[in-house]
């Protein structure tokens, strides 16, 4: 298991990555399967704020609901996507990102050029 500490550095490395727009903005904390207004993903789920450096947009993950009218509220983020991003799989990390709004979606990441041969006919 991961401490807090450890969340937070990777979840920040993990958004230089694939979010660079967003950054966090408020401790990581530990959250917990028995308390209602926490959104877990299972035993070890993290809750972090992101805050977006162009839009000014809110992210709480975590949380169900909150104070802020205008963030958006979403599961946390799990031990095992953090463990599984310090390994290099990235795939679940960038799943993650897409879920909750701040990455590219994948199939965008994926799609192919446009086809031709770039020759122009005389």
């Amino acid at each position: 298991m991961l401490l807090p500490e450890q969340v937070q550095r990777l979840f920040q490395l993990a958004l230089v990555e694939f979010a660079p727009d967003w950054e966090i903005s408020g401790a990581c904390t530990e959250l917990s399967l028995h308390k209602a207004e926490h959104w877990a993903s299972g035993l070890g789920t993290f809750g972090l704020v992101l805050h977006n450096r162009a839009t000014g947009a809110t992210k709480v993950l975590g949380r169900r609901t909150g104070e802020s009218p205008h963030a958006s509220y979403h599961r946390g983020i799990s031990y095992r996507v953090l463990e599984a991003y310090a390994d290099r799989i990235t795939d679940p990390i960038r799943r993650y990102f897409e879920e909750i709004g701040v990455g590219a979606p994948l199939e965008a990441r994926f799609q192919k050029p446009s086809t031709g041969s770039g020759l122009k006919h005389a």
